[in-house]
C-alpha cells in the first residue's frame, strides 16, 4: 500500500489569496471558514499543482488575484508549493504561474506575451514534462482524483466508467458461473451449445420472428385451398361400380359393331379410336391438375406480396408521421429564436441608472467623493455583470434551440428520403401483385377451358381423322350400326361425366391433404415457439440471478454503499446502469450532502485498498456531516464557519492536546 501525505501547503497570490500556509504535517485536519474565504480555492490549488485542473475538473479557470474592479493585477507570481510524504520520503512540488512581458529595442512599453509556468521538484527547477512525469509515475490522475474527493466518483464519472470501476474491484461474472450456481439454469448449458447469452437471445428473438411469420401464413393458405375444394360429397365406389358397368357396356356395344361389320381393318382402326379415347381423358385430368397446383403457388405469392406491402405502408405513414412532427417542432423552434431576439434586443437596450445619496443618512454630512466613486463602480460593475450574465444566456439558449431545429430539418430530409423510396417501393409491389393476379385468372381460365389446350386439340382432330376412316370403311354398314354407336357415344359421354367426377375426388383428397400437412405443421410451429419462449424465460431468468449474484459481489466490498447495476423497463427488460445508493435512496435524487459524503469516503476507501494507494481526502463541505465515516486516508476537512471571516485551521493533533 502506498501512502502519500500533505505536510504542509502554501498559497501566494492564488484565487485571491494573497498568502496562506496550510500546515498538517501529514495529520488529519479541519478548515474553517465564512463562505468566500478560499475553502475551496486550498482544494483547486492542491489539484492544480498536480494536474492543472481545478476542483471542478477544469484546465481553465481564473487562478490570478483580481482587483475590486474584477480586473487582472499584472506582474505578480501565483504560487503553490506542496510537502509530502510518500511511503515515509519526502517530496516538495512547486508551480509558479506568471506573466512573460517582453520590451522591444526603442518600445517605450513591454508586451505581454502571455502566461506562463515554472516547476520545481525538491527546490530543483524542472522542466514541465519531466514535472508531470514524476507525478504521473506517482500516480495516475484519475485515480487519484478518485481517491481524493468524495464526490469524484459519483458526480463527475459517467455511469459507464462507474461501472467499469466496480466490475474491476470485484471481476464480472462468467455465464457459465451463474449457471453452475442456480440449479434452475442448468439446461441452459445444453442450449446455448457454446454461445454468449447475448448471441443466444439473438438467435431466439430471429426464431420468434421467423415461427410468428409461419404461424400467421397458415390460416391464409389453409383457407385458400378450402376456397378451391368441389361443393358437397361423392360416393366414390358407387361411381366406380358405375363406370364399370359402362366400361362393360361400351365394350358389348363395340363387340356388336364388330360383329355386324365383320372386318378387321374397321376392327383396328376402332382399336386405335378407344386408345385416342383414353389419352383425351388422361390429357385433360393432367391439364386440370397442373393448371390448379399452379393456382395454389401463385395464391401463396400473392398473400406474400401483399404482406410485405403492408409492411411497408405501416413504415410509410411512420416516416409521413415523424416529418410532420418534425415541422411542427421547426415552427416551435422559429417562434422561440424569435422571442429570444426581441428579449436579447430589450436586455442589450437598457442603460445603467444610478440616484447616487450624496449625504450621510444618520449624520447629514456630505459623503466623501471616494465613497461615492466606489459606490457607483460597484453599481455600475454589478449592472453589467448582471446584464452580460442574461444576454449570454439568451445567446447559449438560442444556439441550443438553432442546434436543435438544425437537427430536427436533418431529420426531416432523412424521413423525405425514406417516404420517396417507401413510396417507390409500395407502387413496385402493387405492380407485382396485379401481374400476380393477372396470372392467376389465367390459370383459373385453364381450368376451366382445359379442351382448348393445343394438346388437347391436337389429340381430337387425330381422333376425328380415325373416325373419318372408320366411316370410310363402313360405308356400306352405316345404316345397320349407326343406332348402336349413338348408344355408344352416349355411354362414353356418361363414362367421361363419371370420370370428371372421380378426379375432382382425387384433386380434393390432395387439397384436403395439404390442408392436413399445413395444420400439423402449424401444431409444429406452436410447440417450436413454446420451446424458444421457454430458453427465453430461462435466459431471462439468467439475467436476474446474474443482477443479484453480481449486485451482492459488488456490494459486499462496501459498508454503506450500495449500487444498482441494471434498471427494469416498461417492458421487463432489463438494462445496464450503475447506480449508487445508501438505504436506498439514489445518490443523485433525494440523498442529504451528509449521506453523499461519508458515501464517497467508503467508496474512497475500498477504491484505495483495490488500487493500492492511500492519498490525502478534502471534503468540502464538511459542516453537513455530524459523524465523518472512517477512512485510513489523511482527511482534510473544509467546514463552513460564519464567525470565522479568515480561514482557521485544527489538526488532529491540536484537537487531541484540547481534549487532554
Amino acid at each position: 500500500m502506498k501512502t502519500i501525505k500533505l505536510l504542509n501547503l502554501t498559497l501566494k497570490n492564488f484565487k485571491g489569496i494573497k498568502e496562506f500556509e496550510l500546515n498538517v504535517n501529514g495529520k488529519d485536519a479541519t478548515i474553517f471558514g465564512d463562505n468566500e474565504t478560499g475553502k475551496t480555492s486550498l482544494y483547486d490549488a492542491f489539484l492544480w499543482l498536480l494536474f492543472n485542473k481545478n476542483s471542478q475538473n477544469q484546465t481553465k479557470f481564473s487562478l490570478k488575484t483580481l482587483t475590486p474592479e474584477g480586473q487582472e493585477m499584472n506582474n505578480l507570481e501565483h504560487e503553490v508549493e506542496a510537502s509530502f510524504l510518500v511511503d515515509d520520503h519526502p517530496l516538495v512540488l512547486k508551480k509558479v504561474h506568471y506573466e512573460d512581458w517582453t520590451q522591444k529595442r526603442n518600445a517605450l512599453e513591454a508586451t505581454f506575451k502571455g502566461n506562463k509556468n515554472k516547476y520545481f521538484i525538491d527546490e530543483v527547477p524542472t522542466p514541465e514534462k519531466k514535472y508531470n512525469e514524476t507525478i504521473k509515475e506517482l500516480i495516475d490522475e484519475e485515480v487519484f482524483k478518485l481517491l481524493t474527493s468524495p464526490t469524484y466518483f459519483n458526480e463527475q464519472f459517467k455511469w459507464e466508467k462507474r461501472r467499469e470501476v466496480l466490475l474491476d474491484i470485484t471481476g464480472d461474472l462468467t455465464d457459465e458461473e451463474v449457471i453452475s450456481a442456480n440449479k434452475k439454469l442448468q439446461e441452459l448449458t445444453g442450449i446455448l451449445n457454446g454461445r454468449k447469452i447475448e448471441d443466444h437471445k439473438k438467435v431466439i428473438a430471429a426464431k420468434k420472428k421467423k415461427i410468428n411469420d409461419e404461424i400467421k401464413s397458415i390460416p391464409t393458405r389453409v383457407s385458400e385451398i378450402n376456397n378451391m375444394l368441389p361443393e358437397g360429397s361423392i360416393d366414390v365406389s358407387s361411381i366406380e361400380a358405375e363406370i364399370a358397368k359402362v366400361e362393360k357396356d361400351i365394350d358389348a356395344a363395340s363387340t356388336q359393331i364388330n360383329n355386324i361389320k365383320n372386318g378387321s381393318a374397321v376392327t383396328n382402326k376402332k382399336n386405335d379410336l378407344r386408345q385416342i379415347e383414353m389419352d383425351l381423358e388422361s390429357i385433360k385430368r393432367e391439364l386440370e391438375s397442373e393448371a390448379t397446383d399452379k393456382g395454389y403457388q401463385v395464391t401463396a405469392k400473392i398473400q406474400e406480396e401483399k404482406s410485405n406491402q403492408a409492411i411497408m405502408q405501416r413504415k410509410l405513414d411512420d416516416a409521413k408521421h415523424q416529418i410532420d412532427v418534425g415541422k411542427k417542432d421547426v415552427a416551435d423552434f422559429d417562434k422561440k429564436l424569435v422571442a429570444l431576439r426581441e428579449d436579447f434586443a430589450t436586455e442589450d437596450a437598457k442603460q445603467f441608472e444610478h440616484k447616487e445619496a450624496c449625504e450621510c443618512p444618520t449624520c447629514g454630512q456630505a459623503l466623501p467623493e471616494e465613497q461615492l466613486t466606489a459606490a457607483r463602480d460597484k453599481a455600475v460593475a454589478e449592472f453589467n455583470t448582471t446584464k452580460s450574465g442574461k444576454l449570454e444566456h439568451i445567446q447559449k439558449t438560442g444556439k441550443a434551440i438553432a442546434a436543435d431545429k438544425e437537427e430536427t430539418l436533418n431529420r426531416i430530409m432523412e424521413s423525405e428520403k425514406v417516404v420517396a423510396q417507401l413510396q417507390e417501393d409500395v407502387t413496385k409491389k402493387e405492380e407485382a401483385i396485379n401481374k400476380l393476379n393477372i396470372q392467376l385468372n389465367e390459370l383459373r381460365d385453364e381450368v376451366k377451358n382445359a379442351r382448348m389446350n393445343s394438346k388437347y386439340t391436337d389429340k381430337v382432330a387425330e381422333m376425328s381423322a380415325v373416325q373419318e376412316e372408320i366411316k370410310s370403311l363402313e360405308a356400306n354398314a352405316a345404316e345397320v350400326v349407326a343406332e348402336i354407336e349413338n348408344e355408344v357415344v352416349a355411354l362414353k359421354a356418361k363414362r367421361s361425366e363419371l370420370n370428371g367426377k372421380i378426379a375432382k375426388h382425387e384433386q380434393a383428397k390432395t387439397s384436403k391433404k395439404r390442408i392436413a400437412e399445413l395444420e400439423e405443421q402449424q401444431e409444429q410451429l406452436a410447440k417450436e415457439f413454446e420451446k424458444v419462449e421457454k430458453e427465453l424465460f430461462l435466459i431471462e431468468e439468467f439475467t436476474r440471478i446474474k443482477v443479484d449474484m453480481l449486485d451482492e459481489k459488488i456490494n459486499s466490498k462496501f459498508k454503506i454503499a450500495r449500487f444498482k447495476l441494471t434498471h427494469k423497463q416498461v417492458d421487463g427488460t432489463l438494462v445496464d446502469v450503475c447506480e449508487t445508493t445508501y438505504k436506498g435512496v439514489p445518490y443523485g435524487s433525494g440523498l442529504n450532502n451528509a449521506a453523499k459524503i461519508n458515501v464517497g469516503l467508503d467508496i474512497i476507501q475500498t477504491l484505495s485498498n483495490h488500487y493500492g494507494f492511500r492519498v490525502p481526502i478534502f471534503v468540502d463541505n464538511a459542516e453537513a456531516v455530524t459523524r465523518i465515516a472512517d477512512t485510513d486516508s489523511q482527511l482534510i476537512s473544509l467546514v463552513v464557519s460564519e464567525p470565522d471571516k479568515e480561514l482557521r485551521i485544527e489538526t488532529q493533533q491540536q484537537t487531541m492536546k484540547e481534549a487532554i
